[in-house]
């Protein structure tokens, strides 16, 4: 597809969403009328059985965000100090900064070749009798499969938490993702699939967990019989949510329409291809992410740079988590996941892109998985 539209390094594709109005400023003005605009406020609760109802769970609890939804969750479980919490060596700072605040400690694993999924060997290495917790990572929005990981750690007794702060909408084995284990973390950051600037919440089934959950975010609700945190969602913050909860399946359909799009102009055989994942997993196309081998990383990476869609390992430096200067003291061999983090690289879908911009999209994959430049 020839157009007359052009994207470079000093003018790159706008990865930016923000959804379209949906009654939220009428909304607002409620709220602001009402007068109550804090975490106590009725439209919590509202927002919260708005979210249960979507994903299918009993309990959701409302917080600041994803980094609280991910410490609260830690606590709920019985981290502390001198206790150990297994997190992927794929994972970015902001999921494993929350084991650090408990003073845990991260014990770092690998990953299934070319996969998100944690390497089920490795888990089973490094599990041990401090072992409290498990945190998995359906990253980019993209399913990480879980199974056989999850099965060793509960013969341990260790609770998994789903890091599903990217995956809203995202399936595994036909279950939404954040809903597989014990808890399931999600963050409304203004980036995320259900923006509301800031915030976050917790899912899960196991009422008792919910209520520890909810009285440790909320100052023990003042009762003063356990410590507690303020970690509440601000009413004018989830009442944005709650109008935008709305838009999120129609979101989602048309991520992965566009994306559809742009795996069509993959060649056979070409140098690229997509993330894997299992018949019944369905991305929800936070990002869409392709993959190459290692030897032609290098002039991909390059090309999609130049071509202003540059991949995280160069726009945010990503790469396995023991590379960051906190986490260094934690590093172990994880060669699965200094692979996939060298070698994936990651494409808006979104649904402000044009036809024009998706067509510009589709010609630089093309070219690059021909071996051609952008």
């Amino acid at each position: 597809m020839t157009t007359d539209l052009h994207y470079d390094a000093a003018h790159p594709v706008d990865d930016r969403y923000t959804p379209p109005a949906n009654g939220e400023l009428d909304a607002l003005a409620a709220v602001l009328g009402d007068g109550r605009l804090s975490g106590g406020a009725p439209i919590l609760a509202e927002y919260e059985q708005a979210l249960a109802a979507w994903f299918g769970v009993a309990r959701a609890i409302a917080v600041s965000s994803g980094s609280a939804a991910l410490h609260a969750a830690l606590v709920a479980v019985g981290v502390g100090p001198d206790d150990e919490v297994l997190v992927p060596a794929t994972a970015p700072i902001a999921t494993a900064m929350p084991i650090l605040t408990c003073h845990a400690t991260p014990v770092i694993v690998d990953t299934v070749p070319g996969s998100l999924a944690v390497d089920p060997q490795d888990v089973a290495r490094k599990v041990t009798n401090r072992t409290r917790a498990a945190l998995t990572l359906p990253m980019w929005g993209y399913p990480a499969d879980d199974t056989a990981a999850a099965a060793i750690l509960a013969a341990a007794g260790v609770p998994i938490i789903e890091d599903a702060c990217q995956a809203h909408g995202t399936r595994v084995r036909g279950r939404y993702a954040g809903t597989q284990h014990r808890i399931g973390c999600f963050s409304t950051h203004d980036r995320k699939l259900l923006p509301t600037g800031e915030g976050g919440f917790i899912l899960t089934d196991d009422e008792d967990l919910a209520d520890r959950i909810d009285f440790y975010t909320h100052l023990d609700h003042l009762r003063g019989d356990h410590h507690g945190v303020n970690y509440k969602l601000a009413a004018p913050l989830a009442t944005i949510g709650h109008r935008r909860l709305g838009q999120l399946n129609d979101q989602l359909t048309t991520r992965r329409r566009n994306a559809a799009r742009l795996l069509n102009a993959l060649p056979p055989d070409g140098r690229l291809r997509e993330l894997g994942y299992g018949a019944d997993d369905a991305p929800n196309y936070y990002a869409l992410v392709l993959t190459a081998a290692p030897d032609h990383t290098a002039g991909i990476a390059e090309g999609f740079t130049a071509a202003g869609l540059p991949p995280d390992s160069i726009r945010f430096g990503y790469g396995p988590l023991y590379q960051r200067p906190r986490f260094a003291a934690y590093a172990t061999p994880c060669p699965n996941a200094e692979q996939l983090t060298a070698t994936t690289f990651h494409l808006p879908v979104h649904p402000a892109m044009t036809d024009q911009t998706l067509g510009w999209v589709a010609d630089r994959i093309r070219n690059l998985a021909e071996g051609q430049r952008s």
